[in-house]
């Protein structure tokens, strides 16, 4: 059976620059990610909470699951 990722690293994939884990990537204390939570963007997938997350002000948070 293969080993899971390693959730603190960002690009989980080797040569898959397009998938990201958000969990290493969300730098928001609005934002509560999940350990394997990830993102798929062929455009730019470290973009993620700049291009997503449209209404990122509190007390309100954002919470995405483990996976």
């Amino acid at each position: 059976m293969p080993l899971p990722a390693d959730p603190t690293i960002l690009h989980p994939m080797p040569g898959q620059p397009r998938v990201v884990l958000l969990k290493p990537l969300v730098r928001s204390p609005l934002i509560e990610v999940g350990e394997y939570s990830y993102y798929d963007d062929p455009d730019d997938a470290t973009a993620f909470e700049t291009r997503n997350v449209l209404y990122h002000y509190g007390p309100e948070k954002l919470v995405i699951g483990r996976f």
